[in-house]
């Protein structure tokens, strides 16, 4: 049996995760209401990440600094949203074909980017952690 490490676990797990990321930059594209349904939507599949992450390393949010682990992870995952954020301005000038193709894109990676920052946070505090599946 090979040792599984939880940030293996957090990154395969993760992949799966990046549709989320897809579907809100698809939500964005809702005629009057697409902001503010992108901004729900991606504020809802950042939470599911850093959750489930958590998770994997066998912790509750709470538990694992409650609010420091969510506002470290957030913090290291500025760059994720200012590059979410150039994307969707840039998107603007893109034809509106091209635009429902990249912004889904940009959202499913700036999820990736999050979801790594959150891997780095949980990775920094408890380094090497070898992942249990949890008994069902």
């Amino acid at each position: 049996m090979t040792t599984r490490y939880c940030r293996d676990q957090a990154r395969d797990e993760l992949l799966l995760m990046l549709g989320g990321g897809a579907a809100a930059g698809l939500a964005g594209e809702i005629p009057v209401f697409g902001t503010q349904a992108f901004n729900v939507s991606i504020t809802a599949v950042q939470g599911l990440i850093v959750s489930r992450i958590a998770a994997i390393y066998g912790m509750e949010i709470l538990a694992a600094g409650g609010a420091g682990a969510l506002a470290g992870t957030i913090m290291a995952a500025g760059g994720a949203n200012l590059l979410l954020l150039a994307a969707w301005q840039l998107g603007r000038y893109l034809p509106p074909g091209l635009r429902q193709i990249a912004r889904p894109s940009v959202s499913a990676a700036a999820a990736w980017v999050f979801g790594e920052a959150a891997i780095a946070y949980f990775e920094s505090r408890y380094p090497n952690r070898v992942y249990t599946q949890p008994a069902s």
